[in-house]
């Protein structure tokens, strides 16, 4: 029987991922709260959460920035209760975070190679994770996508020299599609705190 590995950036066990960009500290540390201003900053992680090898998991509310500050010891770690919290669905950084996870959820269910195609780290530090940048291949009998991620806190532009001819479609923003030319270098621009999902 085919397995795959579970992937995941958050679970029960620690403060949601909004609070590695920073927390908002209330009168008692029972009442800290990530910061979801900082809702942005996550994009690359959920960008490659979604498309990267494995079966990614959603701890709930993570799709709304859940916001939730769990302290490392105390009574406070285990004896509050955190429910899901829906009244983020609506506000403005909600919104955002939940379109950006429908999408890549579209994503993922209409390309197979997101679900169980082959896969390649491009793992060059000077040219990409120097930078910031992170880039991966994903690909299926039929189709090949290059997932290029950014999380550095400026706009980068990376070289990828790609090792086929075709038309590539940016899927995840509609935006920056090209003509890629087998073995001829191309530029891509990747904004900051953002990805960008190119396939032929």
């Amino acid at each position: 029987m085919p397995k795959s590995a579970f992937q995941y950036i958050e679970s029960h066990d620690h403060s949601r991922f909004l609070a590695s960009f920073g927390v908002v500290r209330g009168d008692d540390p029972l009442f800290d709260r990530a910061d979801r201003s900082q809702w942005y900053k996550a994009q690359p992680y959920l960008i490659a959460l979604l498309t990267a090898r494995g079966i990614p998991m959603l701890w709930q509310g993570q799709e709304l920035g859940a916001d939730n500050v769990v302290p490392d010891r105390g009574f406070a770690r285990i004896g509050v209760l955190r429910p899901m919290p829906w009244e983020l669905f609506y506000d403005e950084y909600g919104r955002h975070i939940l379109s950006l996870v429908r999408r890549l959820t579209r994503l993922r269910l209409a390309h197979p190679q997101f679900q169980s195609g082959g896969h390649y780290f491009h793992n060059d530090w000077d040219r990409y994770q120097s930078k910031g940048a992170l880039l991966l291949s994903r690909w299926d009998a039929r189709h090949w996508s290059l997932v290029a991620l950014n999380f550095s806190q400026q706009d980068v532009s990376i070289p990828f020299t790609f090792d086929r001819s075709g038309p590539c479609a940016e899927l995840l923003h509609g935006q920056d599609n090209f003509q890629a030319v087998a073995g001829q270098e191309r530029w891509l621009q990747v904004p900051r705190h953002d990805g960008r999902i190119w396939t032929m």
